[in-house]
């Protein structure tokens, strides 16, 4: 049955299933998809909705866009309860890296205040960060983390101890992504209120993993992805600021609707193709219908699987606990010996696994050991971890 919105008919979505079936999805069936932490996936039905949205705008594209505005206000409100986000300081950007930048282009620091993180962030955000620094004069430092972690205390420990009277703004992620280490943000946004430092959380990998309440978290900003786990199309994603943050907040492309409020702003960044944005309340309804506590159990509990059965098959340390306490739907686990261990010879690996043997996974090099990322999501099949392992041994006894 559709569903008629104004002008716009917004098609009735198929019945999905629980079922490990790659078939439910754009992906290519022949390629065992260890890397869904990348760029995400889409099923069939959210790629055939965004068409839908892109051929409603085709057909008339002012009506679309001007006489439509109560279908980007439906979306983005869904989108912000879905996160436990107030609706006031949420606004769409096109990804989690591109929330920093607005962040970075929106706080007040001085010459000499320092910008900190930590020796986990991802790197295009430490590019934009030092970029920053450099531009303003600001001090920019990264507080070691060394692997293996063995608790959130230890954490919360070393980053309290790595804060500086200098410290001005903390960049700290929610999930890693080269280490997919889980990091404990509501302890580490208390820690900072108490001292006056600003906090903005890189919650890229976040959506759609963890069961998030943002606004309890209480940040100064938190920014995240939903084409990764919550696996709305590429170019959806998301900026939030607290209530003492919302006035000073602008996306970098400022437009017609400059003071007009942080999320009047952010829904006007100049003409663009706003089927992403719709897009993601679709892929929040539609993990609904299949229950997101579910779906995050179930790729939480299978990435625990996978990170026991590659330590114990590798004989190597895990990262953190095998409890799964510090892991989300990834972990990243040290390769075995006689495989690469820097990060040139890692691509190599990387390449020679999908050109070889179709499997897509990410190998890199993290605190001078060679790695690999495991992605768990529904389609993700023990068969395709199997797969990996006997690739890798192969290769290495080549």
């Amino acid at each position: 049955m559709s569903i008629y919105f104004k002008n716009v008919i917004i098609m009735g979505m198929r019945a999905v299933s629980f079922d490990k079936n790659v078939s439910e999805w754009m992906l290519d069936p022949n390629i065992h998809y260890l890397n869904h932490g990348s760029f995400g996936a889409r099923r069939l039905e959210i790629f055939e909705k965004q068409v839908f949205y892109k051929e409603q705008f085709e057909r008339d594209p002012i009506d679309f866009l001007d006489r439509n505005e109560a279908l980007l206000e439906s979306s983005r409100a869904n989108i912000a309860y879905f996160l436990g986000a107030s609706l006031s300081g949420f606004g769409f950007v096109d990804n989690a890296t591109t929330g920093v930048g607005s962040v970075m282009n929106s706080v007040s620091l001085s010459p000499g205040d320092e910008v900190a993180t930590t020796n986990h962030v991802y790197n295009g955000v430490r590019q934009l960060l030092k970029h920053h620094a450099r531009k303003n004069s600001l001090l920019y430092r990264e507080i070691p983390i060394q692997i293996p972690i063995d608790s959130s205390e230890h954490i919360i420990k070393l980053i309290t101890k790595g804060l500086s009277d200098k410290t001005k703004l903390l960049v700290i992620d929610h999930v890693a992504s080269a280490s997919s280490i889980l990091f404990p943000v509501l302890e580490i946004t208390k820690i900072c209120r108490e001292r006056g430092i600003l906090v903005l959380v890189d919650g890229a990998h976040a959506p759609g993993m963890l069961d998030l309440n943002i606004s309890s978290l209480d940040p100064d900003w938190y920014v995240g992805n939903l084409h990764k786990w919550i696996c709305s199309p590429l170019g959806a994603a998301f900026v939030w600021a607290n209530e003492t943050k919302q006035k000073t907040t602008r996306p970098l492309t400022i437009s017609h609707n400059l003071d007009q409020g942080m999320a009047s702003e952010f829904s006007w960044q100049g003409t663009r193709d706003i089927s992403a944005w719709l897009c993601a309340s679709d892929a929040v309804l539609l993990g609904q219908s299949l229950g997101w506590d579910k779906i995050r159990s179930t790729n939480h509990n299978q990435a625990v699987k996978f990170q026991e059965i590659l330590t114990e098959s590798w004989n190597v340390m895990p990262f953190s606990p095998l409890d799964g306490c510090l892991i989300g739907s990834m972990v990243t686990v040290e390769l075995p010996n006689r495989a690469p261990q820097e990060m040139n010879d890692c691509l190599k690996l990387s390449e020679r696994l999908y050109r070889e043997y179709n499997i897509e996974i990410p190998i890199f090099e993290f605190q001078n050991r060679g790695c690999a990322r495991i992605s768990s999501q529904l389609y993700v099949t023990s068969e395709n971890l199997n797969q990996f392992i006997d690739a890798l041994r192969e290769i290495i006894h080549s």
